[in-house]
């Protein structure tokens, strides 16, 4: 499927090869700032560029849904993970196990949340997702960031597991830009195949038949 005239003449403009490896870095850098590989504030502009790739995927793809559905995907547990990994990295370096009690609990048809008291007798936040079968009057154990900037959480920070989750939805993310690059590249080659050779701006006619040999 042909993308506007600029990025079919960009396509052309470049060899099959850089261009892809041009697309790719683009895009494996771009899952790196979605997941927060690269830093926490580059997340908002990874979204950006993303929206971007979005459009060269849907121009290129064909109408092939499966890969458009794909890129959302592996868009979406980008960012997922980045957010598992923030809360990871900060409990990582200032976060130490505390035992609380349940103060209140309040659970909805979509949400779960509760209340726990430290032992400093500062009020916090419970662990995304509430305190399980816990009830207010009981005691738990949660690894809690001081700072408050992160919830709790009911076990250990585990940095390197979103590290490895992050790297895989990136790889998806990135195969599916690079599949649509190739789509375009091949699409463009495929109609400047199809496109009459002219001369001088003008279809260049037929050669003239042999006449028929005399006996």
């Amino acid at each position: 499927m042909a993308g506007p005239a600029w990025l079919d003449r960009l396509e052309r403009r470049h060899s099959a090869p850089r261009f892809y490896a041009g697309v790719g870095v683009l895009a494996a850098l771009d899952g790196a700032m979605l997941s927060g590989l690269v830093g926490r504030w580059l997340v908002l502009p990874g979204l950006a560029v993303a929206l971007g790739l979005l459009w060269l995927v849907a121009v290129h793809t064909g109408q092939r849904m499966v890969l458009t559905l794909m890129f959302l995907l592996s868009t979406a547990a980008l960012f997922v993970f980045g957010l598992f990994l923030f809360q990871d990295r900060a409990l990582q370096q200032r976060g130490a196990w505390i035992d609380a009690v349940v103060v209140s609990r309040e659970q909805t048809r979509v949400n779960s949340a509760c209340e726990l008291r430290g032992n400093d007798g500062v009020v916090v936040a419970g662990p995304a997702g509430g305190c399980r079968a816990a009830r207010p009057g009981d005691r738990v154990r949660v690894f809690h960031d001081p700072e408050g900037e992160v919830p709790p959480s009911w076990s250990a920070p585990h940095v390197a597991k979103w590290v490895w989750a992050a790297a895989g939805a990136n790889v998806a993310f990135t195969a599916c830009v690079l599949r649509a690059a190739v789509l375009g590249v091949r699409g463009n080659q495929h109609a400047g195949a199809q496109r009459p050779r002219s001369l001088g701006g003008r279809p260049v006619p037929p050669p003239p038949e042999d006449p028929p040999a005399h006996r």
